[in-house]
């Protein structure tokens, strides 16, 4: 924990991190109810579990891996419990504790790749629709140039910060609906698309900014502003891809902490 908060605090685009083991906590407070009615006696083949998350960790531990020492997070929750409280209240703990497991792992070099890949799709994407625009747009790499503009669709530019977020928010969204799993799978596939798709008419509103404004369209406030655009936007997006799909969350009754 103490290493991914240092993660969260230099990288903006995992900084999102802060919120997940509070998303975690209102995740298993929302089915508290079910979880006080599936305790059971304990299942033995929690051990299992149990002594694969630990060895995990100590792996982790001795070679340095962070990500390694973090995913031993769901092995040692799950083996835990069931061995102390049955199977079924292990499933139902198991969203809250994937979801905060996600969150410890990630790490830059993780990303590395798909920073990359979004990279150079937001470009291509952005000078295409541009030139259909009438924006004269060149493109080499991930370097576009409109007139004596020169903008570079960088690693901060890639959308992955807002893909991330909306992932994260796609995950409690399907752990809390009640849809058919199918359902919910193509929820979290949408994901990528849609955030693409908001950055790439991101940039491109930048390029046809450019002819009047030049390269302070891509600078400052306008861009901070497109950025939560961005967000804004594929949010909206996402979400009335969960009306059509049906996989609103529907939540237990107010959960009683009582005896």
């Amino acid at each position: 924990m103490t290493h991914a908060v240092g993660v969260w605090s230099v990288d903006q685009e995992l900084s999102f991190g802060f919120l997940v083991p509070p998303s975690a906590a209102a995740l298993v407070w929302l089915r508290w109810r079910r979880l006080r009615s599936s305790l059971s006696s304990g299942s033995g083949v929690g051990l299992v579990a149990l002594t694969t998350g630990l060895l995990l960790l100590v792996a982790g531990f001795r070679s340095g891996i962070h990500a390694l020492a973090a995913a031993s997070l769901l092995p040692t929750m799950m083996g835990a419990t069931a061995y102390l409280y049955g199977v079924p209240a292990a499933r139902v703990l198991f969203p809250a504790t994937a979801f905060t497991t996600a969150g410890l792992s990630l790490y830059r070099g993780l990303l590395a790749p798909l920073g990359f890949a979004l990279q150079e799709l937001t470009a291509r994407g952005s000078a295409a629709l541009a030139a259909l625009g009438g924006v004269p747009v060149k493109r080499s790499g991930v370097d576009l140039f409109v007139g004596g503009a020169h903008f570079v669709v960088a690693e901060s530019c890639s959308g992955m910060d807002s893909l991330l977020a909306l992932m994260s928010l796609g995950f409690l969204v399907v752990a809390l609906a009640s849809a058919a799993w199918p359902q919910r799978l193509l929820l979290l596939a949408l994901v990528v698309p849609v955030v693409l798709g908001a950055n790439v008419l991101r940039v491109t509103t930048v390029l046809a900014l450019s002819q009047p404004f030049g390269a302070a369209a891509g600078e400052g406030l306008p861009h901070q502003a497109l950025s939560a655009a961005v967000f804004l936007t594929a949010s909206l997006v996402l979400w009335l891809a969960c009306v059509i799909l049906r996989c609103q969350p529907r939540f237990d009754a107010t959960p009683s902490f009582s005896s």
